[in-house]
Formats: structure tokens, sequence, C-alpha cells
């Protein structure tokens, strides 16, 4: 399924009813810009949900002498009652590892104006999904590192809030090359090294996702309470 990005000002309020870690396809073209530095650029309909549909993006995009790539990259992802947000980001070896689940600020940018009952942590269930998806824009008040404000985080939204996404199996993602067999067959695919590190998103999930011990003593202080 090929993503679309999301208009932030355009999303709900809706609570967050789920928070996940999954796996998406990037697609791009590339050019060497410095000191062999790979510098990607973002183009619609680049991101994509299995490698199967990327892969036919790729086909539809392709002319003479264009090499595709196509890279697995981890997200999170937010789903609330009529919607699925999903957050990347490219040209960075370990995807949102500049974001910070508290606010590093209680200012907002210049011309900006916080939403209406603001949060200063956004990670969690019964956020609004909105804030949610605003607090990973470039200019949000959550970042320790702030991206550039193009080309950095991608910020995705569907209107099926039970999307299918591929779950992240393994710290080892994938990446893939295309190849010419002639202008009358599809492209061919190679499996080529993948710099991205799934370590950010990873943290991040754990950090909105409460662990089995803290359940397991709310349970205890539920019990307890209703034992009184």
């Amino acid at each position: 399924m090929e993503l679309v990005q999301a208009s932030t000002h355009l999303l709900d309020s809706s609570p967050v009813k789920g928070i996940s870690m999954g796996l998406i396809y990037y697609v791009y073209t590339g050019r060497n810009a410095w000191h062999s530095t790979w510098v990607t650029q973002y183009a619609n309909g680049c991101m994509h949900t299995t490698f199967e549909s990327a892969k036919e993006y790729a086909e539809k995009r392709r002319t003479r002498g264009t090499v595709f790539y196509i890279k697995q990259l981890p997200c999170l992802i937010f789903r609330s009652q009529n919607t699925c947000v999903l957050v990347t980001e490219i040209n960075n070896r370990n995807p949102l590892s500049g974001y910070s689940p508290d606010a590093t600020t209680d200012d907002v940018a210049y011309g900006l104006n916080k939403i209406e009952g603001a949060l200063n942590n956004y990670l969690k269930i019964g956020a609004p999904i909105n804030g949610v998806a605003m607090s990973f824009l470039p200019n949000s008040r959550f970042w320790n590192v702030r991206p550039g404000p193009r080309d950095s985080v991608i910020i995705l939204a569907s209107k099926n809030p039970s999307m299918s996404v591929e779950k992240v199996s393994s710290d080892s993602l994938l990446a893939y090359k295309s190849y010419s067999n002639g202008g009358n067959y599809y492209l061919g695919w190679s499996g080529i090294e993948s710099e991205i590190k799934r370590l950010a998103v990873l943290q991040l999930y754990r950090k909105a996702k409460p662990n089995k011990s803290s359940k397991k003593d709310a349970n205890k202080a539920r019990a307890s309470f209703e034992a009184l």
C-alpha cells in the first residue's frame, strides 16, 4: 500500500488507542552529495507498507538509466478510532534519535501557538493524535537534536486505523538496489547493506509502552484498593 504524507493540521483530536512499531519501505533515487554522504529526497508516494508495493511504485517511474533503491525504515505507529499515523525519518542512520518524549522547553517556535490542552508528553495512550503528530514536526518542542526542515522526519497518515504494517523482527534491516533486465522485463532487485538502525525507534516505543512490572504493580494497587 502506498502511504500518504499527513497534513497534521487536518488531523482530529481523537485519543490514541494503540502505540506500536513497525517497518515501512522507502523508494528513492539519490545522488552522492559530498564526502560520500548519500542524500535522499522525499517524493510523493515513495513510502509503502510492503516490498511488493514499493517495487510497483519503482516500475511506474522507471526511465532509461535510472537506478532505484528500496530501504526498510523503522517507524512508530499511533492508532486512534479513525486514524493511523506513522512516523519515521530519512537521512538519519538512527531514525528519530533526536526526538524527546518530554518537551525540552515550554516555549513554541516563533509565530506558532500551542494546541488546546497541550501536553508535555504525547508518547502515551490517550494523547490526542493531532498533538502526537505535531510533536514530531521539526519545529516542535520535542527535540534534543532538531532535524532539518525538509527531507528528514516523515509523518504519514491513513484513514484506516487497522491498517496492516510489518513488524520489526530483527536489528538487521534490509535494503535493495534495482538492476535492469531489459526494457521489456521487470526490474531486478539485489540485496545491499543497510546502515539503518532501529535503536531509537525501539527506545521510544519502550518508553511509550508500560512494561510488565508496571502493569503488575498497577493491578496489585487496584486490587488492594478494591479490597479495602
